[in-house]
């Protein structure tokens, strides 16, 4: 078995969200949430994947066809699980993540640079730590939001560890979950703050997290109640 196919796990078809953007929801081994690729077209028609999920073939060569992989953003230090044969796998792809996440990153793959550097992406971290960042891209019909740990979408899962997940408040809908609280957050205030103005935008269109459902409708008001609840 090659090292690509050891990191196959069970995951959902190639969806398209919007003119430039589609996602994979890949899952996890030992945790029944979901995980959540997002890949953007880029301008030069590069492909900007988001949180790396290793696909099946058959994935990979729609992938492929979309473009090129250009960019792969590490969105923090948690998110490195297959980020390492992503790149074996395309070595011409710039590795970025965070500053913050920087060193936990380079433990597992070689850093090439921040997330800020890449063209066309806007980085947003105001109210977060240093270790993670939000991104607005151009999705084509308006504009993308794409949040790796500081937002889940997460509906509530059967079973015991649904159960576990349910109380220590990861599922239920569409918030900042209580170990984001602890991990990402820096200043609750200003974090709300910046939901708030993000929500006012006339230009967002769509919500991708990397855990849960894309927000395609009414992300205004998705990020105005999280915010509220903050």
């Amino acid at each position: 078995m090659s090292e690509w196919s050891a990191h196959v796990l069970p995951h959902g078809p190639l969806t398209q969200l919007a003119p430039r953007m589609w996602q994979v929801t890949g899952t996890m081994k030992n945790v029944p949430l979901p995980r959540n690729m997002t890949i953007w077209r880029m301008a030069d028609g590069g492909l900007w994947i988001h949180s790396a999920v290793a696909c099946d073939d058959a994935t990979m060569a729609e992938i492929e066809a979309l473009g090129q992989p250009s960019v792969l953003v590490v969105p923090n230090g948690y998110h490195r699980l297959d980020a390492g044969v992503w790149k074996d796998r395309y070595p011409g792809m710039r590795v970025v993540c965070p500053e913050g996440s920087r060193a936990k990153v380079g433990e597992v793959l070689k850093v090439d640079g921040l997330d800020s550097e890449v063209p066309g992406v806007i980085t947003h971290g105001t109210g977060l730590k240093a270790s993670e960042n939000i991104y607005e891209v151009d999705a084509g019909a308006g504009n993308g939001l794409v949040v790796c740990d500081a937002l889940f979408n997460v509906a509530h899962i059967p079973g015991f560890m649904g159960f576990v997940l349910k109380m220590i408040g990861s599922t239920g809908g569409f918030k900042m979950t209580n170990i984001a609280r602890f991990a990402v957050l820096e200043d609750k205030k200003a974090f709300a703050q910046w939901m708030e103005q993000a929500a006012a935008s006339p230009d967002l269109a769509l919500l991708c997290l990397s855990h849960g459902d894309a927000v395609l409708a009414d992300a205004a008001r998705k990020l105005k109640d999280a915010a509220a609840a903050l």
